[in-house]
């Protein structure tokens, strides 16, 4: 009977994880499940709670690695992966900590201005990388390949 309430627990799990979309709840269903399978080969109770317990903590640490994997890597765009490296921008308006608004793709941006200035609005500048999406510019052009 315990088996069931730690399988029905991990499938009410995994229903939200699908609802919201969060790896978290798919570690807590994994770990639930793992704890169900544990009960339905005969562990103890208590045996269960541990198994739940370090298949959680595993599943929560994994996850938390691999995002901050994922941040870091997206963090700012190789030029090899972005075609946007190199194109020209025109600055619109300069704002306050070395932000600026430019017109790009027919549409406004936000860029952040690189230390090889002077920068002027109305002028020309390309984009050299990006911060998600916020542009970085520069006064040289970048290679693209």
């Amino acid at each position: 009977m315990t088996h069931t309430i730690w399988l029905v627990a991990a499938l009410l799990a995994l229903i939200a994880e699908f609802m919201s979309g969060t790896f978290y709840l798919l570690v807590l269903a994994v770990a639930l499940a793992v704890a169900g399978v544990g009960s339905l080969a005969g562990a103890s109770e208590a045996i269960c709670w541990l198994l739940a317990s370090l298949s959680g903590s595993i599943g929560v640490f994994g996850v938390a690695r691999w995002r901050a994997r994922q941040r870091r890597s997206n963090h700012t765009t190789r030029p090899a992966d972005d075609p946007d490296i190199g194109q020209t921008v025109r600055i619109s308006a300069l704002l306050d900590d070395g932000l600026a608004r430019v017109h790009y793709r027919g549409t406004e941006w936000q860029a952040r201005l690189s230390g090889d200035g002077p920068w002027q609005a109305g002028m020309q500048a390309y984009i050299h990388s990006r911060d998600g999406n916020v542009l970085i510019l520069s006064l040289k052009q970048t290679e693209t390949r």
